[in-house]
């Protein structure tokens, strides 16, 4: 949202409660100390027990406590030299190249000390998480621990959303940055833990559903950690009572139920977006107004999502370059609360981050496709390549919906992150093939040369003999 740019209460002020003093300094510590397949965890408790609003500033400069964990994180990874190994991918130039591009039209577009240090957070936030994680996820088996640490952490997490669900009363709230009265709206308590709304809360465990039901597909104990991850995942989504999150997991389960005609995806790709221009032209209204009619709790605001979508492409000369500084004058009420991450990219980077945004997306998608060439017959590596698709997928839907900030934007760095390093490791295997294949067909060569220098040597011998038999 444009007004993420507002200062919040607890911004530009150390605060730190006791108990997050002790959380960043045991969390630190196992992030240096843990072996590499396990560093995640102390990240993902700190992002879902720990308010945003918990930091330490330093010269005007706010870390939060999730920013000190990515040091933590840097400092076991220069001391261990465990970036070695790196290898570019395309996406992570992608990434690099949308961090930079927003960054520069923001500055541009603002020019003044205050917002540059603002985006220089965000920058640090994207370049710092996402690589951090491309270095700390090598392969299957550290997605499979991911997978089976944020089970795990759900179970507490569950049972915390739901003490606040019947008491309407938030116990993350000593920690500054949630209200400690549960938010009501249309008479339904929406619930947040230590998130930063009750939205953001809901979409994190959506996008985490289909990696945690890919452990099902397990043959030891970790088969019977999906049904449990999957109930208390749905518990915090159901709790958080909002539209946004519901509409992603049923979107999501449709999706998962693709995959015995995934061979086929591409017509219904296609067949999707010709479905979609056909409405356009049916309609009286455009095919985004359809947003305005999905209603799944009460205070849903469709039309609001319709809206801000519309208004964004009426004044696209206005964002285009740069971005726009404001979008209050769209219409009278709530237009700068931009709940759209597509919009947010437009308006607050141009039309240049936003299309970086998408080509990251895209790649991402069609990297995982390229997975499945190259997994075999494993079965829990082709459900979580198919799972780490339909997560993928939740998200872009999530997006429509709302403009992640806070712990989310470590959910869908992660997401990126784990696509990123799949593919690095594929592109090594694939390399080791090409060159197994030609040393392969280079010792096939020699040994034919052999044999025929070989035959050649008889052939000669045997003309000789034949030659001194004549002769004799």
């Amino acid at each position: 949202m444009l007004d993420g740019m507002v200062q919040n209460e607890w911004f530009n002020q150390t605060m730190l409660h006791p108990l997050g003093l002790v959380a960043i300094g045991v969390l630190g510590l196992l992030m240096l100390l843990l072996p590499r397949r396990y560093a995640m965890i102390p990240f993902l408790i700190m992002v879902c027990f720990m308010s945003p609003a918990q930091r330490i500033v330093v010269l005007t400069l706010d870390f939060t406590l999730i920013r000190v964990i990515v040091l933590f994180g840097w400092l076991r990874i220069i001391l261990r030299g465990e970036g070695r190994d790196f290898t570019w991918q395309t996406l992570d130039k992608v990434v690099l190249l949308w961090a930079f591009s927003g960054t520069i039209a923001m500055m541009l577009l603002h020019g003044t000390i205050g917002v540059f240090i603002y985006r220089l957070g965000l920058m640090f936030d994207a370049v710092g998480m996402y690589f951090l994680f491309r270095i700390l996820i090598r392969d299957w088996r550290d997605i499979e621990t991911i997978a089976t640490s944020v089970v795990v952490i759900s179970i507490p997490l569950a049972g915390a959303f739901l003490l606040e669900k019947y008491t309407g009363r938030n116990i993350f709230s000593i920690f500054g940055g949630v209200p400690e009265y549960t938010l009501v709206r249309n008479g339904v308590l929406r619930c947040q833990g230590a998130f930063a709304h009750p939205i953001l809360a809901g979409s994190f465990w959506a996008a985490l559903l289909p990696i945690i039901g890919a452990l099902w597909f397990h043959n030891d104990w970790r088969r019977i950690l999906a049904p449990i991850g999957i109930t208390a995942s749905l518990t915090i989504i159901w709790t958080c009572g909002s539209t946004t999150p519901l509409a992603a997991v049923v979107l999501g389960v449709l999706v998962v139920m693709l995959y015995p005609i995934r061979k086929q995806l591409i017509w219904i790709r296609w067949g999707g977006v010709a479905g979609l221009f056909l409405l356009h032209i049916a309609m009286t209204s455009p095919v985004w107004h359809l947003l305005a009619r999905i209603e799944l709790t009460k205070g849903s605001n469709g039309w609001y999502r319709y809206k801000l979508i519309d208004d964004f492409i009426r004044h696209f000369s206005e964002w285009w370059l740069v971005g726009t500084k404001s979008t209050k004058h769209w219409w009278e009420w709530g237009s700068n609360d931009v709940t759209n991450q597509y919009v947010l990219e437009g308006v607050t980077g141009g039309l240049l981050t936003l299309v970086l945004f998408i080509l990251s997306i895209v790649i991402a998608f069609r990297s995982i496709g390229r997975f499945e060439e190259c997994v075999g017959t494993s079965q829990i590596k082709r459900a979580m390549s198919w799972a780490l698709g339909v997560s993928l997928f939740i998200h872009c839907v999530i997006f429509i919906g709302v403009s992640y900030f806070g712990q989310s934007m470590m959910m869908w760095y992660l997401m990126l992150a784990m696509i990123g390093s799949l593919s690095a490791l594929h592109a090594v295997q694939s390399q080791r093939s090409i060159l197994q294949a030609r040393d392969i067909h280079s010792g096939r060569l020699k040994r034919f040369a052999v044999r025929v220098t070989k035959g050649s040597q008889n052939t000669s011998g045997n003309a000789a003999l034949d030659h001194t038999s004549a002769r004799g």
